[in-house]
């Protein structure tokens, strides 16, 4: 298919492997591939760096960072340095953070009206654009402080993304970045649409565009059914269907309450067959699953919805997916 497309990674590549996939990518005429952070799996900086030194077009960028564990003037400075490596190919993609893994090292993520991270978030941006602009810092913020430091060098801009599923971020990334990251994965189209829009809020208040991409759960094979029945079994899609996804997103897409609920029941009681239970209608709706020309169509549906770029992450017959779904 033509159009900018993306890949994205989870943080459980070998870092050798990710480099051969995105020289794959590269020569298939993707734009680019995001790699999400995780606080006890492999590092992102190891993947951006390995990935930009064995590429010449591709970009590559973080999806996404979290603001708790490195200062904002720490991380500015590592991404001006890859964007000095890679002649301006690489992006920051910045989230607060992983709510499962954040509390896990002693920070709160919830109740957000204590632990604000709209202005956490807001921050962390002001300090990076400080940063990067060569302008002398004298920050001091609710949360964090950068005062009397300067960098040393200037390279090629570095655009920010903002990760988020909370409308006012949505709406911040819209006036404040050069990105929004609107889902992690596991979305419908109608949802993404949602989202397209708070961004679309925050773009009109300010008098400016901003690139909207979406990570998208991407299972392709000859056999569509087979396509459909990883995602099924696909532990975060599981997690995400049972947890995560209200039961409201997915009524008008023929998923029955009652089917619904007699999977998370069977889920949450840790049923060996719950995967079984998933409604096939539920995997339709939430992510790209089937043939190659199942896969294209649903990618339109979110092209149609406002995304700009399509970050495709694939999982069961990874190679087959990349190749089949490759712009050139």
């Amino acid at each position: 298919m033509t159009g900018r497309l993306a890949l994205g990674f989870n943080p459980v590549l070998p870092v050798g492997e990710a480099v051969k996939l995105s020289q794959k990518a590269e020569q298939l005429g993707y734009e680019s591939v995001w790699f999400h952070e995780s606080l006890y799996q492999r590092d992102v900086f190891s993947y951006l760096s390995s990935v930009l030194l064995s590429t010449s077009r591709l970009i590559a960028g973080s999806g996404a960072m979290n603001t708790f564990t490195r200062h904002p003037l720490t991380a500015a400075a590592t991404f001006a340095s890859l964007s000095e490596l890679s002649s301006g190919r690489v992006r920051m993609g910045l989230g607060l953070g992983s709510f499962p893994t954040i509390p896990n090292i002693g920070y709160r993520i919830f109740p957000v009206a204590e632990t604000r991270p709209l202005k956490r978030i807001s921050e962390y941006v002001e300090i990076a654009r400080s940063y990067w602009a060569g302008e002398k810092l004298s920050f001091r913020g609710e949360f964090y402080t950068a005062e009397n430091l300067q960098a040393d060098f200037r390279g090629p801009a570095v655009p920010l993304y903002i990760a988020t599923l909370s409308p006012k971020t949505q709406k911040f990334a819209g006036s404040h970045a050069d990105g929004a990251i609107l889902s992690p994965a596991i979305a419908t189209a109608e949802t993404t649409r949602d989202m397209v829009l708070n961004v679309s809020e925050g773009e009109k208040a300010s008098n400016r565009r901003v690139d909207k991409a979406s990570y998208l759960l991407t299972s392709v094979d000859e056999d569509g059914n087979r396509a459909r029945d990883v995602v099924r079994r696909f532990y975060f899609f599981l997690y995400q269907l049972s947890d995560v996804i209200k039961p409201e997103v997915l009524s008008g897409y023929g998923v029955k309450a009652e089917d619904l609920e007699r999977f998370r029941t069977a889920w949450r009681k840790g049923a060996p067959d719950a995967a079984s239970l998933v409604p096939p209608s539920a995997v339709d709706a939430l992510a790209i699953a089937g043939s190659p020309a199942e896969a294209r169509r649903r990618i339109e549906d979110y092209l149609k919805a406002g995304v700009d770029l399509p970050i495709l992450m694939p999982i069961g017959n990874v190679n087959y997916a990349i190749e089949n779904l490759g712009p050139s």
